[in-house]
């Protein structure tokens, strides 16, 4: 899909359990668009029922890119998500195939339609110390410190995302400048223009969407998931293991909490993260509001793509 602006890009964004995979599937096999998933909890391998993957049967309609590409051991981030999205929608559109991004996670989107222009190498003493005092004082505590260096990253992120809260740190106290100020100087892809729609669903319905939805995950054995992955050696410190429908499940596995506790644990935050999701596409994303509890959601999904392309 290309016109003067380059190449077109629509994307479905919107909260977890709002139904983005499906409307991408069936766009997909309408159009014959292949997805590019924009989450990052499906970069990981052998997460398959906790993330929502897209099934065997959603992955015959439509090839789907960006899942399954890394283990639950090995970190990644926003930089290195767009700069691989990019090379493979470039390389599908020269082989004359359309790319339909799909998903919920907004930095991940940002960094891939935007850029972030944030380019600080890793640090592992820094963040080993980092580690180190939270094992002792607790991840609060360093929690604690970016919020006074650093309010707005602190505002964006969760205080027990350690990875994530430290790499905050590490930026700032290798540049002197907060990672939120590094972030306000993008580097867009060239050649390269996005359809943001923004899927969403009045809050009661998708919240009673997302309970199911765990319900379901449960049924189809998540428990079962967890055990498979501990055996791997994954402990709570992975990244993979960080995610919510997985990190809640540790206490189970202590005998500290029950399995019926620990899925009443997993509907309470993905209930709070979409409701972050939600802010953050309010606030970092302009696109198209489509409400999917209408009928005609598909068509007007449609219809905007069109229009981005000069065909009414």
């Amino acid at each position: 899909m290309s016109a003067d602006a380059g190449i077109l890009v629509p994307a479905l964004l919107g909260p977890t359990g709002v139904g983005k995979t499906d409307f991408a599937v069936r766009l997909a096999a309408k159009h014959g668009f292949e997805i590019v998933s924009c989450d990052s909890r499906q970069v990981y391998r052998h997460m398959d029922i906790g993330t929502a993957k897209p099934t065997l049967e959603e992955q015959a309609l439509a090839r789907h890119w960006m899942i399954n590409i890394i283990e639950p051991s090995q970190p990644y981030s926003a930089h290195q998500y767009a700069g691989q999205a990019r090379e493979i929608i470039r390389k599908r559109n020269a082989e004359g195939i359309s790319l339909l991004v799909c998903g919920g996670t907004g930095l991940y989107y940002k960094s891939l339609s935007e850029g972030l222009g944030l380019r600080v190498a890793s640090n592992p003493h820094f963040r080993a110390r980092l580690e180190k005092r939270a094992a002792h004082e607790g991840p609060d505590a360093v929690f604690e410190e970016l919020r006074r260096v650093d309010p707005d990253s602190a505002e964006r992120l969760h205080p027990h995302d350690l990875r994530r809260v430290i790499r905050a740190l590490q930026v700032y106290h290798d540049t002197g400048i907060a990672m939120s100020k590094h972030l306000q100087h993008p580097d867009p892809p060239a050649g390269m223009t996005f359809v943001p729609l923004l899927l969403s669903l009045p809050r009661e319905l998708l919240y009673a969407r997302i309970n199911r939805r765990v319900d379901a995950m449960m049924e189809k054995g998540l428990w079962e998931e967890f055990c498979v992955l501990r055996k791997r050696d994954l402990g709570p410190d992975a990244p993979g293991m960080q995610c919510v429908g997985y990190k809640e499940l540790f206490d189970v596995a202590d005998g500290k909490a029950t399995i019926e506790q620990a899925a009443h644990l997993i509907k309470q935050h993905t209930r709070r993260f979409a409701k972050r999701q939600l802010t953050w596409f309010a606030h970092q994303t302009k696109g198209v509001a489509v409400d999917v509890s209408r009928g005609d959601a598909l068509e007007r999904m449609e219809a905007h793509i069109r229009k981005a392309c000069g065909k009414q």
